[in-house]
């Protein structure tokens, strides 16, 4: 992956991770305005961005995984993903929005129709936000009509106690319901739903037509 610009203040190339916090500082400082400020600053050199991601600015992280996502649509690139991971492992994320904004298309997308084991990988992770990357970087499969790689994943975190995994369960479990299999889901559900926490099971199963959506919730 090579560097794209160079120092400065302006946008796109030439700026620095200095511009780009004055600008998310100038907005309403939500997702919508973070994306707007990403796609103005898309250009971004490589370190710059580095430093946004590395920041102990939750705005700067925020944006810098938004670079990431928006590289890795215009040049595929497995150095955007070790970039995101390795934050990621290093306990940089404490907000849910950085693995729900960015995982399906960094590390779930690059694995579709190739080797899922570095997916199962992440499962084994100590790091909570890591393992919920790896649930949410299912919904690439999903979305591909693959309910085999999302209900993989959910059956070996279905006990996790973390709600920083559970609720990204019961998210990722609804979307390969509606995507990929129903029967598939449910029958996932009567095995292990009882191992979700109440919230998750309620998420998982709300697309369901009434009296199945009532069995699966106990």
């Amino acid at each position: 992956m090579t560097s794209r610009g160079g120092t400065g203040t302006g946008t796109g190339n030439g700026a620095d991770a200095e511009a780009v916090l004055v600008a998310f500082a100038r907005s309403s400082g939500d997702v919508a305005a973070a994306r707007r400020v990403a796609r103005r600053f898309e250009g971004l050199d490589d370190g710059e961005r580095s430093a946004l991601l590395w920041s102990e600015d939750d705005g700067a992280k925020l944006i810098a995984v938004l670079l990431l996502v928006l590289a890795m649509r215009e040049h595929p690139d497995p150095e955007l993903t070790d970039e995101y991971l390795s934050a990621a492992k290093a306990e940089r994320f404490d907000d849910p929005a950085l693995v729900d904004l960015a995982a399906e298309e960094l590390v779930g997308a690059p694995l579709v129709g190739g080797s899922t084991g570095p997916l199962f990988a992440l499962v084994k992770s100590d790091v909570a936000m890591v393992r919920r990357i790896a649930v949410v970087a299912t919904l690439a499969f999903a979305k591909q009509g693959d309910a085999e790689v999302p209900l993989g994943i959910a059956g070996r975190l279905v006990r996790e106690r973390s709600d920083t995994v559970q609720s990204a369960l019961g998210w990722v479990l609804r979307e390969t319901g509606k995507r990929a299999s129903e029967p598939a889901l449910v029958a996932f559900l009567e095995k292990s739903g009882r191992f979700l926490t109440p919230a998750a099971r309620h998420t998982a199963t709300e697309h369901l037509p009434p009296a199945e959506r009532d069995r699966l919730r106990g």
